[in-house]
């Protein structure tokens, strides 16, 4: 049994080295949840090392239940919920919300200090059973809330979600995620609870799964919900109206009158369409979506977005989602420039920044400057 958990958390600690290579080896340009990501699948393996380091060498780890090893445990477990965060929202987490968000975590690691200095004695308990006898000592009950505060992210993780106007993703992968993060967490604390080598041995599969099964998704599953079309019948009905005026049209009209014709209605259908369901705050929107959605193809859409004074759809949809940031920041809906831009579709400041200057003239700050209005760059 020993010897088959030192190849475990060995395992655990390979494949988990490999998931965080393959997650930097395909990240984005321009987006942040796999670097994040793979930053903390990379930190499980860290903390595998040291345990499997003392498993070959003879000493015995640390109990699971100290104080020391239980706020490395919180660490972990909220940044778990900093991917999600990014994924729900990207841009919306910098540097002022990560300090926010790891707050708590801070003030009891401040408490730990300062309770150790001031000469607390954290006894080696091997189980949460074994101290709940001594539940009357600070260092004890000090440790039942570091391993009960391991399920407070979900919560904080639906807020958000919740509470957000603007969905990255959407309610099936939340649900798989908190899920997936459940369990973990449950797990974790079956090992504080009952401590030995089977327990951890179970862990360790259940860890390393929940970690690589969010990999998987990261990788393999959409994240970025498509919009959703308002009346996709009504926009079917068009088409069939469309080839009926079509059929009864007078011989007078000529080929390109009746180009002209249709190109105006599938135009008519854009603008809908796009209006309806703010599509082009979908970072993920591209020509063919779109003209899938709008029962075309993606040649007939170009040339329409061209006959209508559009060099080509990227210039198209970077009007709109200026547009929609001015609208934005003059509205008072946003102040922050960053979080405009991402909820407008940008993947990247640099990028909205370049594409704004290319659309005014000039930059944002120099714009809203004009227009005397405050905003926070």
């Amino acid at each position: 049994m020993h010897y088959f958990y030192i190849a475990t958390v060995f395992s655990g600690a390979f494949v988990l080295l490999l998931a965080s290579v393959l997650l930097i080896l395909r990240r984005k340009s321009g987006e942040r949840s796999r670097v994040i990501l793979a930053i903390i699948v990379f930190y499980s393996v860290l903390n595998y090392l040291p345990r499997f380091f003392d498993l070959i060498s003879g000493v015995e780890p640390e109990f699971v239940v100290s104080a020391k090893l239980l706020l490395l445990a919180n660490f972990m477990v909220f940044s778990y919920i900093v991917y999600p965060l990014e994924v729900i929202s990207p841009g919306w987490l910098n540097l002022l919300r990560f300090l926010k968000l790891f707050a708590l975590w801070l003030l009891l690691l401040i408490v730990y200090f300062i309770s150790s200095w001031a000469g607390v004695e954290y006894t080696p308990y091997s189980s949460l059973i074994e101290m709940v006898a001594h539940a009357d000592r600070f260092e004890v009950w000090f440790r039942l809330l570091l391993a009960f505060l391991m399920f407070s992210p979900i919560l904080f993780i639906l807020y958000l979600y919740r509470t957000k106007l603007y969905h990255n993703s959407d309610r099936v992968w939340i649900n798989k995620y908190i899920i997936t993060f459940l369990l973990n967490i449950v797990a974790y604390i079956l090992v504080v609870i009952f401590n030995n080598d089977l327990i951890h041995i179970v862990y360790y599969y259940v860890s390393v799964g929940c970690s690589l099964y969010i990999v998987y998704l990261e990788l393999f599953d959409r994240l970025i919900g498509k919009p959703t079309i308002a009346t996709p019948v009504e926009y079917k009905d068009n088409v069939e109206e469309e080839i009926i005026a079509d059929d009864i049209k007078p011989a007078s009209l000529n080929t390109k009158t009746v180009i002209e014709h249709r190109n105006s209605v599938l135009l008519k259908r854009l603008e809908t369409y796009m209006k309806d369901n703010n599509a082009w705050r979908d970072p993920d929107l591209s020509l063919n979506t779109l003209a899938s959605e709008l029962y075309t193809n993606r040649t007939t859409l170009a040339q329409v977005l061209q006959d209508n004074g559009y060099e080509n759809y990227t210039n198209y949809i970077k009007k709109l989602r200026i547009d929609d940031f001015m609208q934005q920041i003059e509205s008072g809906k946003s102040m922050n420039f960053q979080e405009a831009f991402f909820y407008v579709g940008f993947r990247s400041r640099s990028t909205a920044l370049r594409n704004f200057q290319q659309v005014t003239g000039i930059s944002p700050s120099e714009y809203f400057q004009k227009k005397n209005i405050l905003t926070e760059q």
